[in-house]
């Protein structure tokens, strides 16, 4: 199998290196205008742009994007239009909703299967989550929380933060757009939002051009409501989330790689825990499935790009809300 790799930020390394570990008989190309990348894999070959890794009828069986976010639809149109079949987009779609009908159209008019790259949907933890909600083990889903939070100074050390992609409004940064995994897994959890209104605000201190805190609140197709906040500042990672059902409820920690629930009937809690597995093996999963995905028996944990391109609607949806004047006091 021969994979091309466009882009080697932080996650574009990390698919690189998980490529190599999956299979070491995988060929591999890669767009990128990093020097040390040739010192470190010298047996890889290195383009600077996407047209010059397609000379001389180079062809590739998957291709993988990890650019900014800003640059996706550009980079998969490009990927489509040089004859790839198979894309890995990393999440978010896009930074706004401009241009991604037509990518869909493209996609489906030159049949290519483009998925998007919301891990968390392989989570073990979640997939339990999912289970028990399945099979009403609290019962009839009442309400849910969700939060996620990380200091944004402390996400890719070695960096300035104020220069990445977080920080610049361009580039499709923002605690939204960043952390719109939320906003993904808990649609496929609970079957899809209906509503959705939020409020967002920058955080002075960080001292960057996008929204750095965001509170929501969504509604399911089923009618349920919840609230899901995300924030650049906690100094400790913080991810969980909360499901209360009329018989009972279910709690996820990311962080200590726990699920937990208890019943009406039953309030001693109930334990699942997965903290023998390594952050990475759920980046190598997803991998896997990207890669054997063109088999009759695609994983349904794999996310289309009409899903992608509903959470990215979501959030524009959340983010448009913060700009009404509601209910001033």
């Amino acid at each position: 199998m021969k994979i091309l790799i466009v882009g080697t930020g932080s996650i574009g390394m990390r698919h690189l290196r998980n490529c190599l570990a999956i299979d070491d008989s995988t060929s591999i190309a890669v767009v990128s205008r990093s020097k040390t990348l040739i010192e470190e894999f010298p047996a890889i070959s290195v383009f600077d742009t996407i047209a010059a890794a397609f000379m001389e009828q180079q062809k590739y069986d998957a291709a993988i994007v990890a650019t900014p976010t800003s640059l996706h639809v550009e980079n998969c149109v490009d990927l489509i239009e040089n004859g790839i079949k198979k894309i890995y987009l990393e999440k978010p779609v896009a930074q706004n909703l401009d241009h991604v009908d037509s990518l869909v159209a493209l996609a489906q008019a030159k049949n290519v299967a483009v998925f998007v790259g919301f891990d968390l949907r392989f989570d073990l933890g979640l997939n339990h989550v999912k289970s028990l909600l399945e099979k009403k083990v609290i019962g009839n889903l009442i309400s849910f929380q969700a939060e996620v939070g990380q200091y944004l100074p402390d996400w890719r050390q070695g960096t300035n933060y104020k220069e990445g992609m977080s920080a610049k409004a361009a580039l499709g940064g923002g605690v939204m757009l960043d952390l719109i995994h939320e906003f993904d897994y808990l649609s496929w959890i609970l079957g899809g939002f209906q509503r959705v209104f939020g409020f967002h605000k920058k955080i002075e201190t960080l001292d960057i051009e996008t929204e750095g805190i965001a509170v929501n609140i969504l509604e399911t197709k089923a009618g349920v409501l919840g609230v899901l906040s995300l924030d650049y500042i906690q100094k400790a990672l913080n991810r969980n989330s909360k499901f209360v059902g009329d018989a009972g409820t279910i709690e996820w920690n990311y962080v200590t790689a726990e699920v937990k629930w208890n019943t009406h009937a039953n309030q001693e809690w109930q334990y699942f825990d997965y903290k023998n597995v390594a952050r990475n093996d759920r980046f190598l999963s997803i991998l896997g499935a990207f890669l054997k995905a063109d088999s009759p028996s695609i994983d349904d944990r794999l996310t289309s790009l009409e899903e992608g391109i509903q959470a990215l609607r979501t959030v524009i949806q959340a983010k448009n809300s913060n700009n009404f004047e509601y209910n001033q006091l």
